[in-house]
């Protein structure tokens, strides 16, 4: 008999679905959950992940005049971000430098770097494990099309829901929201830097409104998209033994 907790994500207790012959027939609630809530994650993680690349960071740092401040040209200022970038998925050393000068960043600054290049490359690892659930759970699925539509578009519309919320608070009150997401993921004292800091100088505070907000459209799209791919998907595929 299924259990009934599963009911408020997968729903698939209550009646057959229209694909499929008998409920003896059909897979585990755990199946569905583990859908469910790997296509939540795969919606959440893959656009804002997709935003640490060095072509985007680059035009938003060109837009708010980040080599000016730092007194360079916007050519070195790409190569040490693109460094820095790819420093955070290899667990590197945030070394880069300007102009062949000492690193850009002092010692206080590259300790943060590399705490937050920890909490990217977990969310990498979660990013990839949540891609192959969903396929893995998915493939369990195949012949459950209707279910495996509505799980997708019951975590697409709960993401992009939430997603949007979160993104209403980063707009109207994005210092407490940027503070509290800091407080939540790295220890006291080790985020915060001045003016002078290079590293703010490198990513400002309207870089880093412009990315939230960015992050968030990513996973409202992203969601959407999940969504609008589940419904058309739902009744194709081959036909049941």
């Amino acid at each position: 008999m299924r259990h009934r907790g599963l009911g408020a994500v997968d729903g698939d207790w209550r009646r057959p679905n229209s694909d499929q012959a008998s409920l003896t027939n059909k897979a585990p609630g755990w199946v569905g959950l583990s859908y469910a809530v790997a296509a939540a994650l795969a919606i959440v993680l893959t656009g804002p992940l997709l935003l640490f690349n060095p072509w985007l960071v680059s035009a938003g740092q060109a837009r708010h005049g980040v080599a000016a401040s730092l007194g360079t040209e916007q050519a070195n200022v790409d190569r040490a971000t693109a460094t820095m970038l790819r420093d955070l998925f290899t667990d590197g050393d945030f070394l880069a430098n300007i102009d062949n000068d000492p690193p850009i960043l002092d010692t206080a600054e590259r300790s943060h770097m590399s705490d937050v290049g920890g909490l990217v490359r977990v969310l990498a690892a979660v990013e990839l494990s949540a891609i192959v659930v969903l396929l893995v759970a998915g493939w369990l699925l195949r012949r459950e099309r209707e279910r495996r539509a509505r799980l997708v578009r019951r975590a697409a519309f709960g993401v992009g829901g939430v997603a949007l919320m979160f993104g209403i608070f980063f707009a109207v009150a994005f210092d407490t929201a940027f503070a509290s997401f800091h407080a939540l993921f790295f220890q006291e004292g080790t985020w915060q830097f001045g003016p002078e800091s290079n590293l703010i100088r490198l990513f400002p505070e309207p870089f880093w409104f412009e990315t939230s907000l960015l992050a968030g459209l990513s996973i409202v799209l992203t969601a959407g998209l999940a969504a609008w791919l589940a419904s058309r998907g739902r009744g194709s595929g081959p036909a049941e033994a």
